[in-house]
């Protein structure tokens, strides 16, 4: 039983070195794109444009970069866990691939024999993806030169398009406050020009109006609920 267990502290062990060294690569590289467009072809943003995409990802994002990978370790494992979050998209691939994995070979996530089987699943769903990315990057290099022009250019609204997708689907579990949110975004947009603020904070002080009206609501309902 010892033996079992130490043989798996070693396991756990050597795939934390090699993913904090994967992930440490992963970053690294991330940057080579933006480094060559601005060392090459002298290509690079200025600082304020670079802070509000920063701003944007952070207030859109920042609580999963916590919250995921303390939620999804238990599913994916130690190893599974590195390579879903160098690879992305965990939420609506890799853990439900491990998942899927776990689920066929009739094991448990948490054990080692799950563990084992999540990994074999994420890094099944990373070559797939991988793969189809790869051909449909070729097939569009090829394609999107050709289509007319009024549909090359409505590709510049392809962000506002998913975040409205995003928030009418968000809005319909709770009209109260998709109402409310939209409201004080539509108020801070038309006011916060006038106040002399960046725009570099405007998507930031939507965010954090959107949060205030939920924290209304629920402490409305929560009233009202007592009350009765």
């Amino acid at each position: 039983m010892s033996n079992n267990s130490s043989r798996e502290v070693s396991f756990s062990d050597n795939m934390v070195k090699i993913g904090i060294i994967t992930v440490c690569l992963a970053i690294v590289a991330n940057f080579i794109p933006a480094l060559y467009l601005w060392l090459v072809h002298g290509i690079i943003p200025d600082f304020s444009t670079i802070l509000s995409i920063w701003s944007l990802a952070f207030v859109t994002f920042g609580v999963g970069w916590i919250v995921q990978p303390i939620t999804y370790y238990s599913i994916m494992g130690v190893s599974g866990s590195y390579i879903g979050w160098v690879a992305g998209s965990v939420a609506d691939l890799r853990a439900p691939c491990a998942t899927m994995a776990q689920k066929v070979a009739g094991v448990e996530a948490g054990t080692p024999e799950g563990d084992i089987m999540s990994t074999i699943g994420v890094t099944s769903s990373v070559f797939v993806s991988v793969t189809i990315i790869t051909i449909f990057t070729f097939i569009g290099a090829y394609t999107i030169p050709l289509l007319p022009e009024f549909i090359k250019s409505s590709f510049a609204y392809i962000l506002p398009a998913v975040f409205g997708a995003v928030y009418a689907e968000m809005s319909s579990k709770n009209l109260e406050i998709g109402a409310g949110t939209i409201a004080c975004g539509l108020i801070l947009v038309y006011l916060l020009p006038k106040l002399g603020v960046s725009s570099i904070y405007m998507t930031l002080f939507v965010i954090a109006a959107g949060m205030l009206v939920a924290r209304v609501v629920y402490t409305m309902k929560k009233k009202k609920e007592q009350d009765n």
